[in-house]
């Protein structure tokens, strides 16, 4: 689902979606001019590391430990705004979102996925782009509000516990 010059967005922290970074790492020789923004980047950020040049380029409005060196070598790009405003970036189109990756819940029996942890720029990235996949994890607390996807708005899921 992914491809070759995309921009995808990941959600971000506690919510990012773990299984997915590994599995794009692994397949790395697949991919070519990846575009990721990734607000921080709270797991190992492999997909950073000097070897995955060519094939991912991070693209972080704010840079964490696992940034950093990636962002002063000039393999990652560091976008300079408050964290209030990345939503915005999504729902104007400022940044294109071909892939949103998520983390969610599983449904309740409505349909609905709760985004748990990643109640901040992730839904609107879901609601922009043209593919959703999403890590659901049977761990991930389903947290109320304006805070889910409906399950028939993700076109791709990957199962996880953790």
């Amino acid at each position: 689902a992914i491809k070759s010059g995309d921009h995808v967005v990941f959600s971000h922290a506690a919510g990012a979606p773990q299984e997915i970074h590994r599995a794009l790492v692994r397949h790395k020789e697949d991919y070519s001019g990846v575009e990721i923004f990734h607000l921080i980047c709270l797991g190992s950020g492999d997909y950073m590391a000097p070897e995955m040049e060519g094939h991912f380029r991070h693209c972080a409005a704010f840079v964490g430990a696992n940034s950093r060196r990636a962002v002063a070598e000039d393999r990652a790009d560091f976008i300079p705004c408050f964290f209030f405003e990345v939503p915005g970036f999504f729902r104007r189109k400022l940044w294109p979102v071909d892939v949103a990756v998520i983390h969610v819940s599983p449904p309740d029996l409505m349909g609905n996925c709760s985004f748990g942890v990643s109640c901040d720029y992730t839904k609107p990235a879901a609601e922009a782009a043209r593919i959703v996949i999403a890590e659901m994890n049977d761990q991930m607390p389903y947290i109320g509000g304006d805070n889910f996807i409906h399950v028939s708005q993700i076109d791709y899921i990957v199962p996880c516990s953790n």
